[in-house]
């Protein structure tokens, strides 16, 4: 039976630029790097890079995306902004948490959350 995601794939066009963006400006572990493959470690979980020739099109409405957990997410948008990663969607408060999104050198949808405190959850 299906017990966890065993990984996350996103499409990329140049590998070594993504692995810079991944690694160096999110700053996330390497496991390692090939010409068409490259995994990172985040807590457990393992996102991949998928070198592409052409990347999918997609209607604005039905972008997949990915959010990374960011606490506290105003020190971490702060962090990623001295390094030049450009917000497409600046931070927005909400009942269920905290968000603001990015995109990768390929235009991948990315993002940050921050969970609300426990307390206005009930």
């Amino acid at each position: 039976m299906i017990q966890k995601i065993a990984y996350f794939w996103v499409p990329v066009t140049d590998m070594d630029r993504a692995v810079e963006f991944y690694h160096q400006l999110l700053g996330l572990k390497l496991l390692f790097k090939r010409e068409d493959w490259s995994e990172f470690d985040i807590d457990g979980q393992r996102l991949a890079l998928r070198k592409v020739d052409t990347l999918p099109e997609y209607e604005d409405s039905s972008v997949p995306g990915i959010s990374f957990l960011a606490q506290p997410i105003e020190q971490v948008i702060a962090t990623l902004k001295q390094k030049r990663v450009h917000f497409t969607e600046e931070l927005k408060v909400y009942p269920y948490g905290k968000l603001a999104g990015f995109r990768d050198p390929d235009g991948n949808v990315l993002g940050l959350y921050e969970p609300p405190p426990r307390a206005s959850l009930r």
